[in-house]
């Protein structure tokens, strides 16, 4: 799988291999609340984009100033493509092809991948917080992307904010546990999303993926034993292109259908 050169792929392969995707529901997938997903009314409901959001596996915060519309954009990109990937390589142990797979399909939606890295990492201390971790992860991502320094003290302030709120936050901690339940893949992400002054969507990424060697339920705001997990980091920065993810919109929406719902939830930072 080549997502190196974002230039030599054409539109007409972003929609050939969105259509193919797969994000089948399985059996362990719980029927989502509310009504059939409405584009229209989802984008209406879109507040003040002083918000985070649960989005699958991760927890998604935005820099005030991003219109609904590319709000709504990120969120459904992010959850089709770790749909796809968590579909596709739902192992453990098939992380770094996880880590791949969502950014191909990223930039299938309509994203560039700016730069990227994957490897393993070792926790301090004898144990650690998922959250904290992929925060960390997270500011150096930031620390790479071609954004002046208070723009990335922002970016960070905006997720650690984001992660500090929810948890008192009861029902989009529930979304994202029962996501992580239903994906089966062990995982999370935190995100900052900025739009610039001329409309430049970036998104640094952060995401924490693991291999545990004992049962373990929940995932964020506890303490992890770091003798009894694999750990591995993925980093990265992406800028949406607007012309693509306007032809690509519908077609993941389509795909998505009321996971668009079941699986987002928004709240206060």
């Amino acid at each position: 799988m080549n997502i190196e050169s974002n230039a030599v792929v054409t539109l007409v392969d972003r929609l050939e291999r969105l259509s193919a995707y797969d994000v089948a529901v399985d059996e362990v997938f719980i029927a989502p609340r509310g009504l059939a997903f409405n584009a229209p009314r989802l984008v209406a409901e879109v507040q003040a984009p002083t918000r985070a959001s649960i989005v699958g596996d991760a927890i998604l915060a935005f820099v005030s100033g991003m219109s609904p519309q590319n709000q709504a954009d990120v969120q459904h990109a992010y959850l089709f493509a770790s749909l796809v990937a968590n579909k596709k390589y739902p192992r453990d142990e098939q992380s770094k092809k996880w880590y791949q797979q969502f950014l191909q399909v990223m930039q299938d939606c309509g994203w560039n991948i700016l730069s990227r890295y994957y490897d393993s990492v070792s926790a301090s201390g004898k144990s650690f917080k998922v959250d904290q971790l992929a925060l960390k992860i997270l500011g150096s991502a930031v620390a790479a992307a071609a954004v002046p320094g208070p723009t990335s003290v922002l970016m960070l302030k905006v997720a650690g904010d984001a992660i500090a709120a929810l948890q008192t936050s009861d029902k989009p901690l529930q979304v994202f546990d029962r996501n992580t339940a239903e994906s089966g893949t062990g995982g999370v992400g935190v995100a900052s999303c900025l739009e610039t002054p001329q409309g430049e969507v970036i998104m640094a990424l952060g995401v924490v993926r693991f291999i545990k060697r004992a049962n373990q339920t929940r995932v964020l705001f506890i303490d992890w034993d770091a003798s009894k997990v694999d750990l591995y980091r993925g980093e990265c920065q992406m800028v949406m292109v607007p012309s693509i993810t306007a032809r690509t919109r519908n077609m993941i929406l389509d795909k998505l259908g009321d996971r668009a719902q079941s699986k987002i939830e928004e709240y206060e930072i």
